[in-house]
């Protein structure tokens, strides 16, 4: 004789709860992807703003080395590079494709292009190209020499930009310095 069991089948399958714990776990899962994503963008920025800052060090360093008369001359002393001072020079040195550019220029009219050009950027009309005031975040420059600096002496370029700070999002002041003897 067979005995029937009244018992009902247990359900297979997920519960309600086990979906929301589910959704839950997966979901927190994100968030630290995400985060992780977002530090990742920031030390990236980073990297470039630092990249550009070097580049842009190295630039002018190269102008001086020449220009030795430019240099011997004082014209790459105590210098600042911000928005304020990017007057365009009265003469412009350098090719001669254009009209507006001359090549009969003194060492310490060169050096006076230079710095403007490396600080502020082309002579085009409303053209941000070039210079470290439109490739760095409120970026500045010094080019500085101990008095009395014959020739020969050890000039500092500082390069100074802002950037966000990665803990809690604040402007954080940043600067490279490059000592060379041009």
């Amino acid at each position: 004789m067979l005995i029937r069991s009244t018992c009902h089948k247990a359900h297979t399958g997920f519960t309600l709860i086990e979906i929301l714990v589910t959704i839950v776990i997966v979901s927190i899962g994100l968030l630290g992807l995400a985060g992780l994503q977002i530090n990742g963008l920031r030390a990236n920025i980073s990297s470039e703003a630092r990249s550009k800052a070097t580049l842009l060090a190295d630039d002018i360093a190269e102008r001086m080395r020449a220009n030795p008369l430019g240099v011997t001359a004082g014209a790459y002393n105590n210098i600042t590079v911000d928005l304020a001072n990017c007057i365009v020079p009265a003469r412009l040195c350098g090719n001669t494709s254009t009209n507006d550019v001359v090549d009969t220029c003194t060492a310490v009219e060169m050096a006076t292009f230079d710095i403007w050009e490396w600080g502020c950027g082309t002579a085009a009309a409303d053209v941000k190209e070039g210079g470290l005031i439109n490739h760095l975040p409120g970026g500045t420059a010094t080019i500085t020499c101990a008095a009395p600096c014959p020739p020969g002496s050890r000039h500092t370029i500082t390069v100074n930009w802002t950037e966000h700070s990665p803990t809690d999002g604040n402007e954080e002041n940043q600067h490279i310095m490059l000592r060379i003897i041009p």
